[in-house]
């Protein structure tokens, strides 16, 4: 990716090619993931453990791909590992991915104790 191969000493180009690569990862994303907030506020960065879980739960296939590729893989695990919702099967699906138990989850952990009540 760009952020760990472009080195430039006055930050001008560079800091174009990270704004323009923020944005383009909200306006490749399908609208329905975001339709309760207003999408030119969502800063990927800032934002990230909102836009994983959301995603990885809601997305399109094209969607998962997109996020999956802006983040990579460690910062997925994590926003997902700590994430409070997720679908079971987005669970299922990720401990499978990770080759985790699902109780590393804490969705799982939470749901767990919501439903044994």
């Amino acid at each position: 990716m760009f952020g760990n191969s472009l080195h430039l000493p006055d930050g001008g180009l560079y800091a174009t090619i990270i704004c323009m690569k923020k944005a383009g990862l909200i306006q490749q994303l399908s609208g329905h993931l975001f339709w309760d907030v207003y999408p030119e506020g969502v800063d990927p960065e800032k934002h990230r453990q909102f836009i994983i879980p959301r995603v990885m739960d809601r997305g399109t296939l094209a969607d998962v791909e997109a996020v999956w590729n802006y983040y990579g893989e460690e910062k997925v695990r994590a926003a997902l590992l700590s994430a409070s919702s997720l679908n079971k099967k987005t669970i299922a699906f990720f401990a499978n991915q990770f080759n985790l138990p699902r109780e590393n989850f804490r969705a799982y952990r939470e749901s767990s104790k919501t439903w044994n009540q």
